[in-house]
């Protein structure tokens, strides 16, 4: 199941510089661990914003709220969730060059 995952980690830049540094490091490390197994699937900034918004694919909402919960930012994150379906001209597309 896929989903789109809006993240703002302003809040991380309230920590000092060190602490601050030390976990982006460490959500980079993570993120890249996350699409080197395909759940985190595409990712762009939003210019002149912090956050980012993503396609995250997950068996279901269980398991994603695992993942999200993995995340070495999530204290410091405001994440909206929207799960998403497949929508009838994807299939149709599909079926054409089937």
């Amino acid at each position: 199941m896929d989903f789109m995952i809006h993240l703002d980690g302003s809040r991380v830049y309230e920590l000092p510089v060190e602490e601050r540094d030390e976990v982006v490091k460490r959500e980079h490390a993570h993120a890249h661990e996350l699409m080197a197994t395909g759940v985190l699937k595409h990712i762009w900034r939003m210019p002149g914003q912090r956050g980012n918004v993503g396609i995250w694919s997950a068996a279901d909402a269980d398991e994603l709220e695992k993942v999200l919960a993995s995340l070495p930012i999530r204290p410091y994150a405001d994440i909206q969730v929207t799960p998403l379906a497949t929508h009838p001209l994807t299939l149709e597309a599909a079926d054409s060059r089937g």
